[in-house]
């Protein structure tokens, strides 16, 4: 009986999130992703940006010049949620603005005077230099908890759960994590973007009170890992912050 090949099924596309107010800036971006056979997600402001890294699982994240929200506030509440290459664009070529969004987390940052080549290899080189896979499993979250990033909701079997911006922001990044433990730092960071001096027990206080929000809604809560950070608690734990 003659040999017949078993056809490799194709590998998937990567996943680009492009982010930039400016339509035009986005459309350039794309362009060049996609002659590179990227598939594309889009976001026009901030919170699309961390709802669409939420729900469509990039990997890799190209932040454009011009969000509503500076690069140096957005970067560390992207990768609060997820351990995600971003480039960063920049209109500014002093060394000052670079650094400042190196040290916020991008992997790279790239002049908004870029070729298109250049910018394909620059988010190659850091897909390859990619440590952490991102999330490719769509699991629901524990305990009919809900947290829609994009409206910045929060509900328990339907029933809302009434969060302050700070509060919501610090579920929202334990959320997407799924039951992993977030350390400190990063809830941190993500809470209090660009304050390196935030107080620790802060985070604490907030944290509590998202605890005792979530127990009164019919949620086991959150799980306190001592000294290193929290993570959503399952059914049949304790309930204490």
């Amino acid at each position: 009986m003659p040999h017949v090949p078993i056809a490799r099924q194709a590998d998937p596309r990567l996943r680009a999130l492009i982010c930039d107010r400016d339509p035009s800036v986005v459309g350039r971006i794309a362009a060049a992703l996609g002659q590179a056979d990227f598939e594309i997600v889009t976001a026009y402001r901030a919170d699309a940006a961390v709802a669409r890294l939420v729900d469509e699982r990039p990997d890799v994240v190209v932040l454009g010049p011009g969000m509503d929200v500076d690069a140096v506030e957005l970067i560390p509440r992207l990768l609060a949620r997820a351990e995600i290459p971003i480039l960063a664009v920049s209109l500014r070529r002093d060394e000052a603005a670079i650094v400042a969004a190196l040290e916020a987390g991008a992997g790279d940052v790239l002049d908004s005077a870029y070729r298109p080549l250049e910018l394909v290899a620059r988010v190659r080189a850091l897909l390859r230099r990619r440590v952490t896979p991102p999330v490719t499993a769509d699991l629901p979250l524990p305990d009919g908890l809900r947290v829609d990033a994009g409206r910045r909701e929060a509900s328990v079997d339907g029933r809302p759960v009434e969060l302050t911006p700070i509060e919501f922001e610090l579920l929202s990044v334990i959320a997407a994590r799924r039951g992993d433990v977030v350390d400190h730092r990063t809830l941190l960071r993500a809470a209090w973007p660009g304050k390196a001096d935030a107080d620790p027990d802060l985070l604490r206080s907030h944290l509590t009170r998202v605890n005792g929000k979530l127990v009164a809604a019919g949620h086991p809560g959150l799980r306190n890992v001592r000294s290193t950070g929290y993570a959503l608690r399952v059914e049949g734990g304790t309930t204490a912050a």
